[in-house]
């Protein structure tokens, strides 16, 4: 198994489907926008497990959802159920602090990438953490549709 970090999309995801659960400390989850059937394999053993491996996201990435609240949320919970989430998360979930403990994986984090079209695109601040977020733990990987990210993954396996 492993740890699985969430960026701001498939957050927003976990979160829905944690809240239209009857326990959202043990929900199961499906696919959706942001969570492949892959994903969601992960997650659900995840959610069953014994606590060796969690689902994390950077206190960042909670910054984010808050301030483009209505984009990604859209209704779908209110602003009261995710202060009670991060009041107290259950014990599968970690929300990871920005920190200097980040700062050695956050400093290896490229500026841009190239993309397979051969373009060149920057890699904004706030998914340099979500990325570094990921790469700062022992064994995990970034849930992302960001292409950006994506390909940035890509290059860093080869």
């Amino acid at each position: 198994m492993i740890d699985l970090v969430l960026d701001v999309g498939s957050l927003a995801d976990v979160l829905r489907q944690c809240f239209r659960s009857d326990d959202y400390t043990r929900p199961t989850f499906c696919s959706s926008r942001f969570l492949s059937e892959e994903t969601v394999r992960l997650l659900n053993r995840i959610v069953l497990a014994d606590g060796r491996y969690v689902v994390a996201a950077s206190v960042v990435a909670f910054a984010e959802l808050a301030r483009k609240w209505d984009q990604i949320v859209a209704g779908d919970f209110a602003p009261y159920r995710l202060a009670a989430f991060l009041q107290a998360p259950p014990e599968w979930f970690s929300v990871e602090p920005l920190d200097e403990t980040l700062l050695p994986a956050f400093g290896l984090v490229s500026s841009s990438v190239r993309m397979s079209d051969g373009t060149i695109e920057p890699i904004e601040w706030l998914d340099a953490i979500h990325y570094a977020t990921a790469c700062s733990r022992d064994q995990a990987i970034l849930i992302t549709s960001d292409a950006r990210l994506l390909q940035l993954m890509q290059l860093a396996i080869r």
